[in-house]
């Protein structure tokens, strides 16, 4: 099967899921009311959902494995963070600076797993 059309769709998705991020993100700095609307708690989700999906597909149809490529490791650990600092900075924050510290963490962990996806380098060109 040509993957191609599966790669570009999860790299749609990454894209998709990175602007929504950082829209309710900003939403959540300028504190708006639209962080709550109904689409806002349930279609990151969905996105989310397919971006995993076709991550996974992927990763099975082309034998890729953490435990054989390091770049996939680090991408998978490094996206455990940016699950975590991001559900800080929308939801679990303490304070408005606890949330505003957890959604700078987050945009740079995410900005490390699109380097490391394109890479395919954990150190994307440093530390060696």
């Amino acid at each position: 099967m040509d993957w191609t059309l599966v790669k570009q769709l999860h790299v749609a998705l990454a894209l998709l899921t990175a602007t929504s991020f950082s829209l309710r993100g900003y939403w959540m700095l300028a504190r708006s009311p639209l962080l709550e609307a109904p689409a806002t708690r349930w279609l990151p989700h969905v996105v989310d959902s397919l971006l995993f999906l076709t991550g996974l597909a992927m990763a099975v149809a082309l034998s890729i494995s953490p435990g054989t490529q390091p770049w996939f490791a680090a991408k998978l650990v490094a996206i455990v963070i940016y699950v975590f600092t991001g559900l800080v900075a929308l939801k679990r924050g303490r304070t408005y600076r606890h949330r505003a510290i957890a959604f700078a963490l987050s945009l740079a962990v995410l900005a490390y797993v699109f380097a490391v996806a394109s890479s395919h380098d954990p150190f994307i060109g440093v530390g060696r």
